[in-house]
């Protein structure tokens, strides 16, 4: 006769079959038998994967599956802004050769950019007598053009000092850099082409530049060590990790890494020339280089996602999640992107892009 909360895990084991619909419905409800409490079971709280709600359909009426508020959240804030659109291709139209040339000659972003691997400068030295291990052979290619990225894998007993020197536990940044292995259901769902508006746009262009920027803090020798060494003389200690597409707000920790480091940033790109780099090394580290316009757009999408971001924070496992928690997050959330009063229209555009998906995947959905 008394209601009260008891949590326990009364079963845990790994899944091996193939993750269809049946095999995951066909596994919960004969575990769910076996435990003698199949009939009592009355939600699953799961994300909105495909299979999933194609598992949770083929079990027993009565028990109700509950969409994860912050898999919806997620993506709100993917489906909303763009941020893992797809290139648009050039056609094979006739009229369109001069600019695949242009685009060829010239090295576009694309050039250098590739969401399926990994963006890689030439970072070798410009001594002809290189040392140390090559690794070569990453090519990248887009819109009628192709580089290969060569990096080189220098003996790790001659660090120098500043190379030496912490500026993050290893083993967390080894565990934040592994974001890029993780691909679960929160990968799918993920609308590739958002209608690209202004700021859509700007987005895309923005992220090309700053997963190039991450992804050289980590493989060039030569840009990390200038990087760690002024970290170290701005006492910063800050880590840029690329992002990936399973989870938005590793999105949000690399601008809001960016706009911290923004001062050794400033200096990478404004010194790059007394860097040991070649003329194209130096080509490349100039395309990437983030303008004025670049750090203010920056900094207003960073300001529109950090209630996003919090909201996350406050909806996850690790602080005791409630859907009364969860209520208060998506309605502070919505009150934020109702709020007209800006005068910085990139803000008042990005507020309505997300308004818009807010009511697709909380108000509208009768789920």
């Amino acid at each position: 006769d008394k209601f009260g909360y008891f949590s326990k895990v009364i079963h845990f084991s790994s899944f091996n079959e193939r993750h269809t619909g049946f095999n995951i419905s066909r596994s919960v409800k004969e575990k769910l038998k076996s435990l003698g409490i199949y009939h009592q079971v009355v939600a699953i709280t799961c994300d909105g994967g495909e299979n999933l709600v194609s598992a949770c359909n083929q079990l027993d009426g009565s028990i109700k599956r509950i969409w994860y508020c912050t898999h919806r959240l997620h993506l709100v804030v993917i489906n909303s802004l763009g941020f893992w659109n797809k290139e648009n291709k050039l056609d094979n139209n006739p009229t369109n050769h001069l600019t695949t040339e242009i685009i060829a000659t010239t090295t576009s972003y694309s050039d250098v950019i590739s969401n399926n691997q990994q963006e890689l400068m030439d970072t070798s030295w410009s001594n002809e007598n290189e040392t140390g291990e090559m690794l070569i052979d990453e090519t990248i290619g887009d819109a009628g053009g192709h580089y290969t990225g060569i990096i080189n894998n220098f003996n790790t007993n001659e660090r120098s000092e500043a190379e030496s020197a912490t500026i993050v536990n290893d083993e967390s940044s080894d565990d934040e850099q592994n974001l890029d292995l993780i691909d679960d259901n929160w990968s799918g769902n993920i609308d590739t082409n958002v209608p690209t508006t202004n700021e859509v746009e700007l987005i895309m262009d923005l992220l090309k530049k700053c997963r190039v920027i991450a992804t050289l803090s980590k493989k060039s020798s030569i840009v990390s060590n200038f990087i760690r060494t002024n970290q170290l003389l701005f006492k910063l200690n800050r880590t840029l990790n690329k992002d990936c597409k399973s989870r938005w707000n590793s999105t949000f920790i690399l601008l809001d890494a960016l706009i911290d480091l923004k001062p050794v940033m400033m200096k990478l790109f404004n010194e790059k020339r007394t860097l040991n780099l070649r003329r194209v090394q130096l080509d490349k580290l100039t395309m990437i280089e983030l303008n004025n316009e670049d750090w203010d757009f920056l900094s207003s999408l960073h300001s529109v996602l950090k209630p996003f971001y919090w909201g996350t924070v406050m909806m996850s496992g690790k602080n005791y999640p409630s859907i009364g928690l969860a209520y208060h997050a998506v309605h502070k959330i919505k009150h934020f992107c109702t709020n007209g009063n800006s005068s910085n229209n990139h803000i008042k555009e990005l507020k309505k892009l997300f308004l818009t998906k807010l009511y697709t995947y909380f108000f509208d959905d009768i789920e």
